[in-house]
């Protein structure tokens, strides 16, 4: 917990500060990670950028310190072009290289500049500059110059030197004021009453990212920073210790005094890294001064608690042959079991009370369960199955003693009603112990069938009967397997059908007939070629034992003769078309009922 942290940049006081151990950062283009804590941003070489982010927001609705060390590089003439650090809500990208550092084009955004080359394009003085910008705008005659350019060491004109410099970046919320120290020295900044950066840059969104940009162009430098303090990663966190312990208050080294308040209960007051044994909750405030004369403060709860560190969880059910571990890891502890065990872990298959006592220091925590041992269920649901009719229903049942149930849709009953299609599964709990199953119900429509009324059946004719489409599944009486089936007989007949397995049965009476029939001709045919009424032939009987058909004209000459049942005269003779008029003809023929007899009459010949 801390009280109050700035945001500062300082460069080249000699200032030393702890390395950052819990940093992560996210590190984009030609950026490099040396190691202990320091990052390459450019390499030197020409048109290198880099950039290096941490990876979570910061709350500017807070104050915010940040140390670091900078090396600009040792090509002065020749060197370029610098770095930015930078604050930003997007991501974690890389604006332009060159003269833009990294930037450029970084919006929204609030950027402090350390340029060591002069750019023409953005209004560079000649000297080695800082200046605070913001959404990725690099002009300084622009409005989006808020501060600056001052030389970035006061009274030098040239920060490629080689050496590391100190930087210091504070952000004080309550006042408003962003400020960027060098070498202990101000050099440049703004207060919310002249420029709100939440509300300017942010849209009053006060989370971002911070981290830092670097670029170079034709020509080149090494770009080179190292974290020294974050308030974000090196403030300290509140601790609890069990009554007689103590606990170490770690803090950054490098400051140069140190002041704890209050004295008790703490080794030295005096260091970075003090013991604290306090008797009672404790709150402790630490003043570090830098070399610079700055102060950073923090504080710590130091809570005296006995932590309920062991947990053994609540009474357990287990299934009949189940193995279950307790495991009550502490480091550095020591562990009693109730069966003498001392290690970590216990590992039981048989009912009782089992208990366990963790000493930690002089932190003492124990923890006790009854475990029981019961059968398992055992369900089994249906095989997969079809329910035929869309308007039926299926119920399931897992009924079984003393059990507990959960369908797929969070119902609780014994027995489950299926009404339409799905994948249906149950949790059966006993206990601690379960079985589950599951079962695919699909509906299917019941299948019609019908093969037509009772017919009769003449003498020596078939009769097709058709259950459907051939797709589905057949079996007639005498285990046909068609969706046709042919008759020459009187009979009963009777066929099913399977359609994704449901199935509908039908039969037919097929009777028998004489079929005596009338045989008679049309009163006028035109052999035209129309296609219409073009011949003469009989008109009705398709089952007769014998026929004859003949045709005079009114002379009495035969000009058609056939015994064709279905013969027909097309109104030519030798060949040649008949005239226009009246025909007289007869029909004499047998009938299977051995009826014999003879039809007469005219028909009219028409063109």
């Amino acid at each position: 917990m801390r009280i109050l942290l700035k945001l500062l940049v300082l460069l080249g006081c000699g200032l030393t500060y702890p390395a950052i151990v819990s940093a992560q950062f996210t590190l984009n283009g030609d950026a490099t990670a040396l190691g202990g804590d320091c990052y390459q941003l450019t390499n030197e070489t020409t048109f290198s950028a880099g950039s290096i982010w941490y990876d979570s927001l910061i709350n500017l609705e807070y104050d915010f310190e940040i140390h670091f060390t900078m090396n600009l590089g040792d090509l002065d003439a020749t060197g370029a072009d610098g770095l930015y650090f930078v604050l930003q809500p997007v991501g974690t990208g890389l604006g332009a290289a060159g003269g833009g550092m990294g930037y450029e084009g970084i919006v929204p955004s609030l950027g402090v500049e350390f340029d060591t080359y002069q750019n023409g394009d953005y209004s560079d003085p000649a000297y080695d500059h800082v200046a605070i910008q913001y959404n990725g705008v690099l002009d300084h005659a622009s409005i989006y110059n808020l501060d600056g350019p001052v030389q970035i060491i006061d009274g030098t004109a040239n920060a490629e030197d080689g050496s590391y410099h100190d930087v210091r970046i504070t952000w004080d919320a309550d006042m408003g004021q962003f400020a960027v120290y060098v070498d202990c020295e101000y050099r440049v900044g703004f207060i919310t009453e002249v420029f709100d950066v939440m509300l300017a840059v942010f849209g009053d969104d006060p989370e971002v990212y911070f981290g830092f940009t670097g670029g170079t162009g034709s020509l080149y430098n090494n770009q080179v920073i190292c974290f020294s303090y974050t308030s974000e990663l090196d403030a300290l966190e509140d601790v609890t210790v069990c009554p007689g312990d103590s606990v170490q208050l770690e803090l950054a080294e490098g400051f140069v005094t140190y002041a704890w308040s209050p004295e008790e209960g703490l080794s030295n007051p005096d260091i970075s890294n003090p013991w604290a044994s306090p008797e009672v909750n404790t709150t402790y405030t630490v003043v570090m001064t830098d070399a610079c004369g700055f102060e950073t403060y923090d504080t710590v709860n130091v809570l005296i608690q006995t932590p309920e560190f062991v947990d053994l969880g609540p009474d357990l059910t287990l299934c009949d042959g189940q193995l279950w571990t307790f495991n009550v890891m502490t480091p550095g502890a020591t562990y009693a079991w109730s069966d003498g065990s001392t290690l970590p872990t216990l590992t039981i298959d048989e009912p009782g009370i089992y208990s366990v006592i963790v000493t930690d220091g002089s932190c003492v925590d124990g923890d006790t369960v009854e475990v029981s041992y019961v059968p398992a269920p055992d369900i089994s649901l249906p095989e997969d199955t079809v329910i035929c009719g869309l308007d039926n229903t299926y119920t399931i049942s897992v009924e079984t003693t003393g059990a507990t149930y959960l369908w797929q849709d969070g119902s609780t009953e014994p027995t489950f009603t299926v009404t339409s299609d799905g994948l249906y599964y149950v949790t059966v709990t006993v206990g601690g112990c379960t079985d589950k199953d599951t079962v695919l119900v699909s509906y299917a429509p019941e299948p019609s069938l019908d093969l037509g009324p009772d017919q009769a059946l003449c003498p020596g004719a078939i009769l097709v009967l058709d259950a459907g489409s051939d797709v589905f599944d057949y079996e007639w009486q005498d285990g046909s397997t068609g969706n046709l089936y042919t008759v020459t007989q009187a009979g009963t007949y009777t066929v099913e059908v399977t359609i994704n397995g449901c199935k509908a049965s039908d039969d037919i009476n097929i009777v028998a007939d004489l079929c005596v029939c009338e045989i008679i001709g049309p009163s006028a045919f035109s052999p035209n070629g129309d296609q219409i009424n073009d011949y003469f032939t009989q008109m009705d009987c398709t089952d007769l034992t014998s026929y004859t058909l003949r045709i005079y004209n009114r002379w009495g000459t035969l000009v058609y003769e056939t015994s064709d049942l279905f013969g027909k005269w097309d109104g030519t003779y030798d060949g040649e078309d008949c005239e226009v008029g009246t025909y007289v003809y007869t029909m004499s023929y047998t009938r299977p009922d051995g009826v014999s007899g003879l039809t007469k009459g005219n028909v009219i010949l028409l063109r």
